[in-house]
């Protein structure tokens, strides 16, 4: 009986690290736009069509009162070589853009 507990512990541990719920990763972008991030130089980049992007890592622009008008670019978005930190979700198959790393 101790034999098939055993077996059946190891079935679930390997559903679970093959099926990759959640897990951190970092990349680097390598254009804005289109968006495309490298995470590991073993795989190909990441396409924006997997990446979503929370609102630290978007551009935030305010229009100006007064005076000339216009706007102003209060927050950067993401550029060439900007490090980030991303969470893994649906099996690797998307990722959650969290915030630049400096």
């Amino acid at each position: 009986m101790d034999e098939l507990i055993g077996v059946i512990q190891k079935i679930v541990q390997n559903t679970i690290r093959a099926m990759k719920p959640t897990d951190k990763a970092t990349g680097t972008v390598l254009s804005a736009d289109p968006l495309s991030i490298q995470t590991d130089t073993s795989m190909p980049p990441l396409p924006a069509a997997a990446l979503l992007l929370t609102d630290a890592v978007k551009e935030k622009t305010a229009m100006v009162q007064g005076g000339e008008g216009g706007s102003v670019t209060v927050a950067e978005g993401l550029k060439a070589g900007d490090r980030v930190l991303m969470l893994r979700v649906q099996n690797g198959n998307q990722y959650i853009v969290l915030s630049k790393i400096t």
